[in-house]
C-alpha cells in the first residue's frame, strides 16, 4: 500500500514537473523537483485506479433486498452479492478483481525498498508502522461503536452484518504484511533466477486448489501467499526493467493466452467463472484464491503493459497527474474507510425509507446510483478527516531482526483475526471460521497493538533511518 518517493519521505508525491515529461526516456515518471529521483507514474496510476475499482466494486456488489424499510427495526432485510443474481456479469470480474494489481504495485515498491543491503529491518518496520497506525483507528472506532449500538438495543444481526462488512478488508493488509515479510527472500531468489517464481508459483497454486472441499482444505489458504506472491513477483520484474524490455506485441499475446486459459478452466475445469466468491458455488476463486486469480492478474498486467505508452502520455497532463496524486496520498485511508462509508450511507438511506427493489432489475441499478453517490460523499468526508493519521511522523526505531519479524507476524495475525471475527461482541469468538478456528476481535486488536509497540518502544541506535533514500526510479 505504500507509495515511495524522493525527499526522504515515504509516500511523497511531488507535483513538480506535472506539466509534461511523463513519458520521457520511455518511462512513466518525471524527474522530481528535488532532482533526487524519478516517480514511476505508471505504478501510481495502477494503484490509484485499483483502489477506485475496489471501492466502487464493494459498494456495487452489496445487494440489500427483502424486508421493510418503513417499519421499526428494518425487519427482514438481507444483504447478498449482486453477482448471485446476475451470472451474466461474472466474466467482468476477470478485469474487475484487481487485488493482484495492488500486489503488482507492492512488488515494485518492495523491490526498490530492498535494493540496498542491510535494509530488511527498516523495510519491515516501515511497512508495519505505515499499515498499523491507521488500521488501529478503524478497529478501535468500530469495536466501541458496535458495543454502544448493541447496548442501545440496536438489532444484533444488523450490527454484526455491519461490523463484518467493515472488517473484511483487513485480510488484504494481513496478506500484504506477510508478503512484505517474505519479500527479502523473494528478492534474493529473483536476483539469481528472475523467471523461476513466475514459472513455479502457478503450478503450486494448482496443487493447493485441489485441497478445496477436502480434509486438507486448510492448506489451501497458503494460496493467499502463492497467488498474490505471483503478482508481487510481476512487480519485481517490472522494477528491474525486465517487463519494459519485452517487445510490445508480447502483451496482447499474453492477454489472449490468459483469457484462453481462463475460458478452459472455467468451462471445462472445476473453477467458477467469477473471480469473486458467489454463495452456492462448490469452489471459490477467492476464498482462498485460486490459479484463476493468477491468470486474471496476468491478464490485467498484460493489458496495462500494452497500454503503458499511451498511459504515460496521458499522465503528462497536469490535472490527470493531480488526480492520481490525490488518490495515492490517501490510498490507505480510502481503503480502510470506504466500507464504513457505505455502512453509514446504508443507515441514512434506510432511515429515510428508501425502497429496496429486486436485485439485478433496472430499478435496482437506478437506485444503486443513489447509493454510490451517498456512499461517495460520506467516504470523502471520512477520508478528509482521517488522512492525517496516515501521515503522522514516524515514531519507530529500527529494532533487531529478532523483533522486527515477530512484530510483523503479530500485526498480520491480529488483522487476520479481526477480519474473520468482525467487530460485533469484541470479547466473544465468532464470525468466519479459519481452518476450524474462530476468534474474538479484541484478541486481534491486542496482537496488533503489541506488534506496533515492538517497533515503537524498543530502543535502537538507528533512529531516523526508516525514511531515507526513498527515490523511485523509472524502469527502462
Amino acid at each position: 500500500m505504500e507509495s515511495e518517493g524522493p525527499r526522504g519521505r515515504p509516500g511523497h508525491l511531488g507535483l513538480q514537473g506535472a506539466r509534461g515529461g511523463a513519458g520521457r526516456g520511455g518511462g512513466a515518471g518525471t524527474r522530481d523537483g528535488a532532482g533526487t529521483g524519478q516517480r514511476d507514474r505508471f505504478i501510481d496510476l495502477v494503484r490509484a485506479v485499483s483502489i477506485v475499482v475496489v471501492v466502487l466494486g464493494h459498494w456495487t456488489m452489496a445487494a440489500l433486498h427483502g424486508g421493510s424499510t418503513t417499519g421499526e427495526g428494518w425487519s427482514g432485510i438481507r444483504v447478498d452479492n449482486i453477482l448471485a443474481f446476475t451470472p451474466q456479469l461474472h466474466p467482468l470480474t476477470w478485469l474487475l478483481q484487481v487485488m493482484p494489481l495492488f500486489f503488482f504495485a507492492a512488488g515494485f515498491t518492495n523491490a526498490l525498498g530492498l535494493r540496498r543491503p542491510g535494509r530488511v529491518r527498516a523495510f519491515l518496520v516501515g511497512r508495519v508502522e505505515r499499515v498499523t497506525r491507521p488500521t488501529l483507528v478503524l478497529i478501535g472506532v468500530w469495536l466501541v461503536l458496535c458495543t454502544v449500538l448493541i447496548a442501545a438495543g440496536v438489532d444484533e444481526g444488523l450490527v454484526d452484518a455491519a461490523g463484518q462488512n467493515a472488517a473484511m478488508i483487513l485480510w488484504f493488509l494481513a496478506v500484504y504484511l506477510v508478503l512484505a515479510l517474505i519479500a527479502p527472500l523473494q528478492v534474493a531468489v529473483h536476483r539469481r533466477l528472475p523467471w523461476l517464481l513466475v514459472s513455479v508459483l502457478p503450478l503450486l497454486a494448482v496443487l493447493l486448489d485441489r485441497t478445496q472441499n477436502t480434509s486438507w482444505a486448510g492448506l489451501g489458504f497458503v494460496n493467499y501467499l502463492i497467488v498474490f506472491g505471483f503478482a508481487q513477483e510481476l512487480g519485481m520484474l517490472y522494477a528491474d526493467g525486465r517487463l519494459t524490455r519485452r517487445p510490445r506485441w508480447v502483451w496482447p499475446l499474453g492477454a489472449a493466452a490468459a483469457v484462453g486459459l481462463l475460458v478452459l478452466l472455467t468451462a471445462i475445469g472445476p473453477y467458477p467463472v467469477s473471480m469473486i466468491t458467489v454463495p452456492g458455488e462448490q469452489m471459490s476463486n477467492m476464498l482462498p484464491p485460486s490459479v484463476c486469480v493468477i491468470l486474471a492478474g496476468a491478464l490485467q498486467v498484460c493489458l496495462l503493459m500494452w497500454a503503458r505508452p499511451a498511459l504515460s502520455r496521458w499522465l503528462e497532463g497536469e490535472w490527470t497527474w493531480l488526480a492520481v496524486v490525490v488518490v495515492n496520498r490517501s490510498v490507505m485511508t480510502i481503503f480502510l474507510w470506504h466500507l464504513t462509508g457505505f455502512v453509514v450511507a446504508t443507515a441514512v438511506l434506510l432511515g429515510v425509507g428508501l425502497p429496496l427493489p429486486e436485485p439485478g432489475t433496472g430499478l435496482w441499478w437506478a437506485h444503486k446510483l443513489l447509493w454510490l453517490l451517498v456512499a461517495g460523499i460520506i467516504t470523502a468526508v471520512l477520508v478528509r478527516l482521517l488522512t492525517f493519521v496516515e501521515w503522522l511522523p514516524s515514531r519507530a526505531a529500527v529494532p533487531p531482526t529478532t523483533l522486527a519479524v515477530p512484530a510483523t507476524v503479530l500485526v498480520a495475525a491480529g488483522m487476520t483475526m479481526v477480519a474473520s471475527a468482525g467487530f460485533a461482541h469484541p470479547l466473544q469468538r465468532g464470525g468466519v471460521s479459519l481452518a476450524g478456528l474462530t476468534f474474538a476481535p479484541a484478541w486481534g486488536m491486542v496482537l496488533v497493538v503489541v506488534g506496533l509497540l515492538l517497533v515503537w518502544l524498543v530502543p535502537a541506535r538507528a533512529r531516523g533511518t526508516l525514511d531515507e533514500d526513498r527515490a523511485v526510479r523509472v524502469p527502462r
